[in-house]
């Protein structure tokens, strides 16, 4: 039988289907490994975000292949594969722009969202959005594609930014600290990470990446201080990942002349940011938002490969593994910020 954790009306349970088969050539059937519960998860639960009335939520996970339709040709029972839950149609106009995280069919078609996803032990998808795994990712290890997949497309969008840039992260959760680990990896020694939470921040230390490791209010003194005595004191890059519209607004102060700016959180649609023009146009300053993993799930897998333990140990990155049928458990422990995430094994 296949057990899932269903959404109904905003209300989730544990249901017992019939394992799926392939219902067209191009299908596979995945037997889930792995799935993790992402920020808009939980926006979804608490009604800020739009989801499909009756949905199986989950577009993180992994797994092995246990069915493939006639036709397909990427992936072989029995293969270990990571998902990448952005289906696109490649002919609406966005699509043939190469912005396939703008197609047409996306608010139809997202897995976990308006299609069922990974909370399940079994699920069909399109062959065309599963990816083998390389043999030195685990399963575990392989939920964290999409996510950074959608790290990398951010990067993808500030760039240019050498490695001696001053890069400034606001907000220690997941996100935040793979884009940690991740600009760590690549080189980049001068940033600073803050948060308003001192369990967080304790995190973020236990990293052991060398990074300075603050105050939100702390950075506001500074940047008073640092103004008065240096004109070229500032940050080069600065990356929201907490969503919060105050601290971006505050960051225009905190940046140099032709800083970047990229809000990378599940900002609510009702949120309103208010900022001066003139802060905008005197230092040339470059605002970007993000929107999904266009092109970079390939990439992701191969940079998971290539960091390996060493930057991704769930027990430093504060993500834990629960069993689905434990989820309520799960979403406490989210809740209580005993972890940063939740890994469901299924």
């Amino acid at each position: 039988m296949n057990n899932s954790l269903q959404l109904w009306d905003g209300n989730l349970s544990i249901i017992t289907r019939p394992v799926p088969h392939v219902s067209s050539p191009s299908e596979v059937i995945v037997k889930i490994a792995f799935s993790g519960i992402c920020e808009i998860d939980r926006r979804i639960l608490d009604g800020d975000f739009p989801v499909s009335r009756c949905v199986v939520p989950g577009h993180e996970f992994a797994g092995v292949v246990s069915e493939v339709g006639a036709e397909v040709k990427n992936v072989s029972i029995g293969d270990r594969v990571s998902i990448n839950p952005h289906v696109s149609c490649s002919t609406c106009p966005s699509c043939t722009k190469g912005l396939t995280q703008f197609c047409d069919t996306r608010n139809q078609s997202f897995i976990g969202i308006y299609r069922n996803g990974g909370w399940s032990q079994y699920t069909r998808i399109p062959a065309s959005n599963v990816q083998p795994l390389p043999p030195q990712i685990s399963l575990r290890h392989a939920v964290l594609c999409e996510p950074i997949s959608c790290i990398l497309h951010g990067m993808d969008l500030l760039k240019p930014f050498t490695t001696d840039a001053k890069i400034l992260i606001h907000g220690i959760n997941i996100k935040g600290t793979l884009w940690l680990s991740i600009l760590h990896f690549y080189g980049y020694r001068k940033v600073v990470v803050c948060d308003q939470s001192d369990k967080r921040r304790h995190l973020a230390t236990g990293l052991r990446l060398g990074y300075d490791v603050t105050h939100p209010e702390t950075i506001d003194d500074q940047a008073y201080e640092g103004l008065r005595q240096d004109k070229y004191w500032g940050f080069d890059v600065f990356i929201d990942c907490e969503s919060s519209s105050t601290t971006v607004q505050k960051a225009l102060k905190w940046m140099k002349n032709g800083g970047k700016i990229l809000l990378f959180g599940c900002y609510p649609q009702n949120s309103e940011l208010k900022v001066s023009p003139y802060d905008i146009l005197s230092k040339e300053l470059k605002i970007f938002g993000t929107q999904s993993n266009p092109f970079t799930f390939p990439r992701a897998l191969q940079l998971i490969r290539d960091m390996g333990q060493q930057y991704l140990d769930f027990t430093k990155h504060g993500i834990a593994i629960y069993p689905l049928i434990k989820y309520e458990d799960a979403f406490a422990a989210l809740a209580k910020e005993k972890v940063m995430k939740v890994v469901f094994e299924t």
